[in-house]
């Protein structure tokens, strides 16, 4: 069974919260890291809200996965790091992924 879903087979679990329409820039790497070469990687938000988030990134993340990620504010500032659990991941169409994100700890 592959981790990337087709846009129709997207999990009907949603999110209730209201949700931010903000593009940030996210440092993220898997959490453990057992590897220092692995180094991060850079993604943009399109949307985040109290209990999760979902990223545009370059490569797929398979679902269950931890994500040990940063957000940078408008001016840059990157917040304090928190994990997060790949809920489901999708292909965008243009070669890169949108990564649905459930919030495991707060920043």
């Amino acid at each position: 069974m592959s981790a990337i879903l087709e846009p129709r087979q997207q999990p009907t679990r949603r999110r209730r919260e209201f949700r931010h329409d903000a593009e940030r820039i996210v440092e993220y790497t898997r959490f453990p890291r057992i590897d220092l070469a692995a180094g991060s990687r850079i993604g943009f938000t399109r949307d985040f809200s109290g209990s999760g988030s979902c990223i545009g990134c370059d490569e797929p993340e398979p679902v269950g996965a931890l994500l040990r990620l940063t957000v940078r504010d408008i001016a840059g500032r990157p917040s304090c790091p928190r994990l997060e659990r790949v809920v489901w991941c999708e292909a965008a169409g243009d070669g890169r992924f949108w990564l649905g994100l459930e919030r495991v700890t707060d920043s």
